[in-house]
C-alpha cells in the first residue's frame, strides 16, 4: 500500500460518528515543521507496517489546517508522494473527535518530549490523554517515563531517530517509498549534511543508501520524484521552499514556525512566552514590514496566544562575508521581562545588530507600544532549541519574577 494510500485509508476510517473510545495519535512538535510533520507520518506508516492488525496512529500535524499554506516546503516534499493537505490531520481534526467527552487519546510525541499546544493541555488535564512512546532530539523535560518507545537523544533530524527504531523493528523491511520523504528533513535539518550531523542521521543515511542498493534503484530516481537529479539540488529545492516568504504578511511570519511554551517562576508566576524562528535578519524584515504592521501583529500573537512575551530568534547569512548571523529580540507586555537579555549569557548577546541604523529607528517605533529589544547573537550556534531551555530556567529561577 502506497503511503499516499495508507493517509486516504485513516481519514475514510476515521469520522467523529464512528471512532472507538480511544483514540491513537501520533503528533509532531507545534512548530509543524518538515522534521515534526515527516516523523509523526513515517511512524504512523512503519507502525503499521509491523502491527496492520492492530488500530493505527493517527499522524497529526499539531497546527490548524489553514495554517498549513504558510509551510511551503513541506507541501512541496508532499506532493512529490501525490499528497495534499487533504490527505493529513490537523488539530482541527482532533478537536472534532474530541468533542466526545468520552472519548480519549493514546499519543506519541515525536519530534518533542511534552505536550505542546492548547488543545492537548487541556485534554491532557482532563486526564483524556496517556503519552505511551517518545521519539526526540530535543532536551529531556523528564516527563512520561513509562513512556515506551523512549527514546530521546542528540541528533540533526528526529525522522532519522523515527526511522532507525522502526527499520530495527521491520528486521531492515522499510518500503522503498519512505526514502526520498524521510531524505526532506535530515537534508534540511543538517543543511545537506554539512552541520550539526549525529551518529544518528549517519546511521539512517547508510541505511537509506542500503534500501535503495538492495532494491536496485538508483539515488538519482528517487530524488527524480521530486524533480531534482542529486541530494544538493533536492536540498536547494526544498531549502528554496522554505525560505520563501512572497506574499507573507508578518503575522504570517511569526506563524510558520511557531512554538509556545508556559513556565513557572519559584514565585509561583506563571509566564507564557511564544517563540518565532525567522529565516531572515531584522534588517530584512524591518526594511519589507512597517513598524505599525510589525508592532501591531505582535500585540495580535500576545492576545490571540495569551501571551506575556514574544521572542523572535531570527537566522541568516550576511551577503558581504557570507558570514551566518543570529539575532535574539522579544517583545513584552510585562515591564518585569525587560532584563531577560541580561540573563541569557549563553547566547553572547550583544548590541552588533547587522544595518543598526536601520534595526534602531524600526525598533524605537515598535517598542512604542510595548517593551522590544533586538540584540544580535553571538552564540550562531543556539538555535531555538538552546533558546528555549534558557530562557525557561531564567523564569523558574526567579531571576525577573
Amino acid at each position: 500500500m502506497s503511503l499516499k494510500s495508507f493517509l486516504q485509508r485513516l481519514r475514510s476510517a476515521v469520522k467523529p460518528c464512528n471512532v472507538s473510545n480511544v483514540i491513537r495519535l501520533v503528533t509532531g512538535n507545534q512548530s509543524a515543521d518538515m522534521d515534526s510533520v515527516v516523523s509523526a507520518i513515517s511512524y504512523s506508516f512503519l507502525h503499521s507496517q509491523k502491527f496492520p492488525n492492530e488500530q493505527p496512529f493517527l499522524p497529526m500535524v499539531n497546527i490548524a489546517r489553514e495554517e498549513m499554506k504558510l509551510r511551503r516546503d513541506i507541501m512541496l516534499l508532499l506532493k512529490s508522494h501525490s499528497i495534499t493537505e487533504d490527505d493529513l490531520f490537523f488539530l482541527d481534526d482532533v478537536s472534532k473527535l474530541a468533542e466526545s467527552g468520552s472519548t480519549k487519546f493514546e499519543v506519541v510525541l515525536v519530534d518533542h518530549c511534552n505536550i505542546q499546544g492548547e488543545l492537548l493541555h487541556a485534554l491532557h488535564e482532563q486526564n483524556r490523554i496517556q503519552v505511551t512512546g517518545i521519539i526526540d532530539h530535543h532536551a529531556d523535560e523528564e516527563v512520561f517515563k513509562d513512556a515506551n518507545p523512549r527514546l530521546i537523544q542528540p541528533n540533526g533530524s528526529c525522522t532519522c531517530l523515527v526511522f532507525n527504531y522502526w527499520y530495527e523493528q521491520l528486521g531492515g523491511q522499510v518500503p522503498l517509498e519512505c526514502v526520498s520523504l524521510l531524505l526532506g528533513p535530515l537534508l534540511i535539518d543538517t543543511s545537506n549534511m554539512t552541520q550539526k550531523v549525529e551518529q544518528g542521521d549517519v546511521e539512517a543515511f547508510s541505511r537509506y543508501e542500503k534500501l535503495l542498493q538492495s532494491s536496485s534503484v538508483p539515488l538519482e530516481t528517487t530524488l527524480a520524484v521530486a524533480g531534482t537529479s542529486s541530494l544538493t539540488s533536492f536540498y536547494s529545492v526544498l531549502k528554496g521552499a522554505k525560505k520563501d516568504l512572497e506574499g507573507f504578511s508578518f503575522y504570517d511570519i511569526l506563524r510558520k514556525d511557531y512554538k509556545q511554551f508556559v513556565f513557572t517562576s519559584v514565585s509561583g508566576v506563571r509566564v507564557a512566552i511564544g517563540f518565532s524562528s525567522i529565516g531572515k535578519g531584522m534588517s530584512w524584515l524591518t526594511k519589507k514590514y512597517p513598524a505599525q504592521e510589525i508592532s501591531s501583529s505582535l500585540d495580535q500573537m500576545l492576545a490571540n496566544f495569551h501571551l506575556d512575551a514574544m521572542v523572535m530568534t531570527t537566522s541568516f547569512t550576511k551577503k558581504e562575508t557570507n558570514e551566518h548571523l543570529r539575532e535574539f529580540s522579544y517583545y513584552s507586555s510585562k515591564p518585569e521581562l525587560k532584563d531577560l537579555a541580561k540573563y541569557a549569557t549563553g547566547l553572547d548577546l550583544n548590541q552588533n545588530i547587522y544595518n543598526s541604523e536601520i534595526v534602531s529607528v524600526a525598533a524605537e517605533e515598535i517598542s512604542k507600544n510595548n517593551l522590544f529589544q533586538v540584540f544580535n547573537q553571538g552564540n550562531v550556534n543556539a538555535t531555538r532549541k538552546q533558546v528555549v531551555p534558557i530562557v525557561k530556567s531564567i523564569i523558574e529561577e526567579g531571576k525577573l519574577i
